[in-house]
């Protein structure tokens, strides 16, 4: 079940969105009484809403007025209730995540939609992405799947071998997902937060998820900040994305 909750997941609401593959739970939050716009915040995998960097990107929009809409995707080790963590794979993440963006969109009709994505939920932001987003921010985003099995593989045959034991479909599958096509013909604005020790998405990966972007307006790498940043550093770095992109 989900983690403890956090100073968002506290005063969100939820509600049940019909998915691919089960219902997913969709929290649901906002501050403002005249909402900027909608948010669909990503988590990556293994994630949860509930999770730090994940809390930290949703107050970051709250403060700013934004409602934001977390969607529990299934077959996370953290909400082992929607499923095995051995079933995912990029392309039912990301079908799940589409799900809930189509949803979010007829739920909140006329409102400006961003997407914000932590890890694979940066690969996912930058699939979905498309005419009349008003920006994508990606947080220690994967660009593609080859990208990911090669950090995997610099980490030594170990992390590999866990990574093909806890989840041998999205194994099988990175080598043909690749989210730099679509990111390449993004007209919105983009914001890249990253840390510079992260591991499993190294620096010159975020740069190249960068890079990739036409309207790329803000990069940020936290010094010796791992995967999931956090905490003032990564609120601040936040914000300025967020000012940058007009949000």
């Amino acid at each position: 079940m989900p983690g403890p909750d956090t100073p968002w997941t506290e005063t969100a609401t939820r509600e049940a969105v019909p998915g691919p593959d089960c219902a997913i739970p969709v929290l649901i939050a906002c501050r403002a009484a005249g909402p900027r716009g909608t948010v669909l915040l990503i988590h990556g995998r293994d994630g949860a809403p509930d999770q730090v960097q994940i809390a930290e990107i949703a107050l970051a929009y709250l403060a700013r007025g934004w409602r934001v809409v977390a969607p529990e995707l299934p077959f996370s080790a953290a909400l082992p209730h929607l499923g095995p963590r051995e079933r995912l794979t990029m392309a039912n993440h990301l079908a799940a995540a589409a799900a809930v963006r189509d949803w979010a969109v007829a739920r909140f009709p006329g409102e400006r939609l961003a997407l914000a994505g932590h890890s694979l939920g940066g690969y996912a932001g930058a699939r979905l992405a498309g005419e009349g987003l008003h920006h994508l921010l990606a947080v220690s985003p994967v660009l593609s799947g080859r990208m990911l099995l090669a950090a995997r593989i610099a980490m030594g045959p170990d992390a590999v071998a866990v990574m093909e034991r806890e989840a041998p479909q999205f194994r099988a599958e990175m080598e043909a997902e690749d989210a730099a096509p679509d990111l390449a013909r993004l007209e919105a604005p983009v914001a890249v937060v990253t840390g510079s020790a992260d591991g499993i998405v190294p620096l010159a990966h975020a740069q190249r998820y960068f890079a990739t972007a036409p309207n790329a307006r803000f990069f940020a790498a936290l010094p010796d900040v791992h995967h999931c940043p956090a905490g003032p550093e990564c609120a601040a770095a936040l914000a300025m994305a967020l000012s940058l992109l007009q949000a």
